[in-house]
């Protein structure tokens, strides 16, 4: 192969690696969501280990509702509050205690100035089995 095309073909690849593997940004207007599904047991014990999900989002200026969820049911955290355009990690834990369960769920931003969110929900489960849980961002005006 002449070394053009091995420049195009390495080139094309670098390309298609850079934006498979970029942090998402949430579209103006769309509801962005950082959940988890894993089996969890009705009966947790204090000593197991946290679980948690992230991931980098940017996210535009303007007001947000936040809302924790669990299996089909939402919590609200903070309604119609704003967030300044920029990147975001965007944190949900699990955390096992006798007999539920502690979701915490944190917005830190890229802008030092800024300070770090962070909602706490206390969840029961009535039986063991598999749950989606997590957190939602639903842009309210921009």
């Amino acid at each position: 192969m002449n070394r053009k095309k091995l420049l195009i073909l390495v080139g094309g690849f670098l390309a298609l690696t850079a934006s498979v593997s970029a942090p998402a940004a949430a579209d103006a207007g769309t509801t962005a969501y950082n959940s988890k599904t894993q089996y969890l047991s009705q009966w947790p014990l204090d000593n197991w280990d946290t679980s948690c999900v992230d991931r980098r989002i940017y996210l535009a200026a303007g007001n947000y509702d936040w809302e924790q969820s669990w299996s089909h049911a939402t919590t609200p955290l903070r309604t119609n509050f704003y967030l300044g355009a920029g990147w975001y990690t965007w944190t949900d834990c699990l955390d096992p205690r006798t007999n539920y369960y502690d979701h915490i769920t944190s917005l830190n931003p890229d802008n030092p100035s800024w300070e770090t969110v962070v909602g706490q929900v206390t969840w029961q489960i009535n039986s063991s089995g598999e749950y989606t849980w997590g957190s939602l961002l639903e842009p309210k005006s921009f």
